[in-house]
């Protein structure tokens, strides 16, 4: 017996695109017959309330997810927060960014990625993370990375411009990263970082670009560690350091070009592990799924938990 299959649609995401393709994609489910429902988020923080009644009240139900990654993050958090509540989600991706979906090769396309939903068996268990922020008592659940520096400042940077809003009309809100990049690299100053986890006590005086990832890809596309894996039981930190300019360039660029010769880079450091905890003591901007955490001191710990999936 096929599933009921619930849509949480957030009709801002990627300017308006979710709120697009939704007609086109109902259609379809009505021509084959499938049962569904369907929810439309109205503010910042709905999808996560929205996810978890459902959820309560359909515990057998698959929510689907039409929005960015932050709609994710919502979706993720309303389950996990608090007591766990059991769901099978599925995602079609609609923002700016869409690092989830390529982490788990989820099709651009709206209607390829429902066909995916609908033909799979079964869910898949694939990693979240989840973090505790001591200072501000913060503690809440990703499926992407947490930035502290660099990412974190171009996030804080394109969320304030009208840029992104402009290029999000014609689908290329991904570039909004890419146009900010300079900006970023000229407010951003390196920090000190000291890293604890199972394998020891690591201290980075001079960093720059602080990343816990749950997958491969960042900032709308760029895979900044190809090794990482989504259901592997472990986050994996990326640690670049900046001593000049230029080399960092020539690494960034290396970043983004076919190889990822980046990782062999003496400044690019690496480290796997399921649980860990960054301490930086001077104030940085820092980034949770593309959302802004603020500027401030972290001492942040990091550990995985499970999400059952449908792709």
């Amino acid at each position: 017996m096929s599933p009921h299959y619930h849509f949480i649609i957030n009709p801002v995401a990627g300017s308006g695109h979710a709120k697009i393709v939704w007609p086109k994609l109902r259609q379809i489910l009505q021509t084959r017959n499938i049962s569904y429902s369907f929810d439309e988020s109205r503010y910042p923080g709905h999808t996560e309330k929205l996810c978890r009644q459902y959820a309560l009240n359909h515990p057998q139900a698959v929510i689907v997810l039409l929005g960015g990654d932050g709609t994710l993050h919502e979706a993720v958090n309303g389950l996990h927060k608090k007591t766990k509540v059991s769901a099978t989600l599925a995602y079609i991706p609609c923002g700016s960014g869409n690092d989830f979906a390529r982490g788990l090769s989820i099709p651009a396309d709206p209607v390829k990625a429902l066909d995916k939903i609908l033909a799979a068996k079964a869910p898949r268990l694939v990693d979240i993370g989840h973090y505790t922020e001591k200072f501000r008592n913060e503690s809440a659940f990703f499926t992407n990375n947490i930035g502290i520096g660099f990412d974190a400042q171009i996030v804080y940077l394109t969320n304030h411009s009208p840029l992104k809003k402009w290029l999000n009309k014609y689908h290329l809100g991904f570039l909004s990263y890419a146009a900010l990049f300079f900006k970023a690299l000229k407010k951003q100053p390196t920090f000190k970082l000291e890293v604890t986890s199972p394998k020891g006590h690591q201290v980075f005086e001079q960093a720059f670009l602080c990343t816990t990832t749950n997958h491969p890809y960042f900032g709308g596309g760029v895979n900044l560690m190809p090794t990482a894996k989504i259901n592997d039981g472990n986050l994996d930190l990326v640690v670049i350091e900046k001593k000049r300019t230029w080399p960092f360039l020539r690494l960034f660029l290396l970043m983004i070009l076919p190889g990822h010769f980046h990782i062999f880079s003496r400044r690019v450091h690496h480290l796997q592990a399921p649980k860990l905890k960054l301490t930086v003591s001077s104030a940085e901007h820092g980034q949770a799924d593309g959302e802004e955490m603020g500027t401030k001191p972290f001492e942040i710990s990091f550990s995985i938990n499970q999400q059952a999936f449908l792709y």
